[in-house]
C-alpha cells in the first residue's frame, strides 16, 4: 500500500495513537515529519494525562482501604466481592555519619567491615572533569560512560517540542 493511500483510510488522512498499535514500522518510518512531531506531543500529552489519573485513583484507593494501617507489609481489605491486597512496601535509610562511625568501631575490633557492610564508591561526573589530568587518569580506567534515553526535540520556525 502507498502511503497516500494508507493516509486516506486511516480516519481521511489524520493518523492517530490508536493507529500506531497496529501499523508496521515500514510504513511508520515513511510518516512525514510533520505528523510523527503532532503524534509524539499527542502521546506526551497521554502520557501526561494517564498520569494524573493514576495519582487520582491512588489517592482513592489509598483513602479507601490504607486508612489505619498500621506498619509495613501485605494487608488485605473486603469490599463486597472484592478482596483487595494492600502492599506497604518497607523503605530503609541509614544515617552515613552514624554508619562510618560503626565501621571505625568494627575496624577497632579487629574485624573487617566487608563483612557487614557493603560499600559503593561514586564520583561526581562534574568533580571527575574539573581533577588536574594525573588525577583523572589514575580513575579513568575505572569509568565507563553508557549512552542514556535518546532525545528527539521537533522545531517548526521558533517552536521547539521535546521528545
Amino acid at each position: 500500500m502507498m502511503f497516500d493511500e494508507f493516509l486516506l483510510e486511516t480516519n481521511g488522512g489524520d493518523l492517530t495513537l490508536e493507529d500506531l498499535l497496529v501499523e508496521t514500522p515500514a510504513t511508520l518510518d515513511t510518516l512525514p515529519v510533520s505528523m510523527l512531531s503532532r503524534l509524539q506531543a499527542d502521546a506526551q500529552s497521554h502520557l501526561a494525562q494517564a498520569s494524573k489519573i493514576v495519582a487520582i485513583l491512588h489517592g482513592v484507593f489509598t483513602r479507601r482501604y490504607a486508612q489505619g494501617l498500621n506498619g509495613t507489609g501485605t494487608h488485605r481489605r473486603i469490599d463486597g466481592d472484592y478482596e483487595i491486597r494492600i502492599e506497604v512496601p518497607k523503605t530503609v535509610a541509614w544515617d552515613q555519619a552514624k554508619l562510618a562511625a560503626a565501621i571505625e568501631t568494627i575496624r577497632s575490633w579487629g574485624e573487617d567491615p566487608a563483612d557487614y557492610v557493603e560499600t559503593k564508591l561514586s564520583v561526581s561526573e562534574t568533580s571527575y572533569k574539573a581533577w588536574p589530568p594525573a588525577i583523572r587518569d589514575l580513575f579513568t580506567p575505572a569509568r565507563t560512560v553508557k549512552p542514556g534515553k535518546t532525545k528527539f526535540m521537533f522545531t517548526l520556525g521558533q517552536e521547539e517540542e521535546e521528545a
